[in-house]
C-alpha cells in the first residue's frame, strides 16, 4: 500500500497540485502505513475500542482488506456494526446489504440546528 501510494497516485496528484511536495507525500505515508504498522493504518486498537462513532463494517478479503481486521474491528469498537461477508454475492445479499446501509446511515445522521 505505501509502494502504491508512492508509485501510482502521487504523481498525478503533484502534477494537479504542484505545491504538494514529494516529502509531504513521504511523510504522508510513513504517517499512514508505518506508524503503528500492526493493525488498521495509523490507528491503533486503543483507539477503535475507544471510538464512540458508528461504524458500519464491510468485510472483505483482499491483500488491501482484510477479513481478519474486519472481524477485529467489529469485535473492538463499541458502535460498530458489520454486514454479511460476503455481500457483493449472491444477489440476494446483495440487496439486504444495500438496505443494511441505508438504514445505518439514516439511523446516524447528524445533529443539525434544525433538528
Amino acid at each position: 500500500m505505501y509502494n502504491s501510494g508512492r508509485d501510482v497516485w502521487s504523481s498525478a496528484l503533484r502534477a494537479r497540485q504542484p505545491e504538494i511536495t514529494a516529502e509531504s507525500i513521504e511523510a504522508y505515508l510513513h504517517n499512514l502505513y508505518r506508524v503503528r504498522p500492526d493493525f488498521v493504518y495509523s490507528v491503533a486498537r486503543e483507539f477503535v475500542r475507544s471510538c464512540q462513532t458508528p461504524l458500519l463494517v464491510m468485510p472483505d478479503d483482499t491483500p488491501a482488506h482484510p477479513y481478519q481486521t474486519s472481524v477485529d474491528i467489529t469485535a473492538l469498537a463499541p458502535k460498530a456494526q458489520s454486514t454479511v461477508f460476503p455481500w457483493r454475492e449472491p444477489k440476494d445479499f446483495l440487496e439486504k446489504t444495500i438496505d443494511q446501509v441505508r438504514a445505518f446511515l439514516r439511523s446516524h445522521q447528524p445533529v443539525t440546528q434544525g433538528r
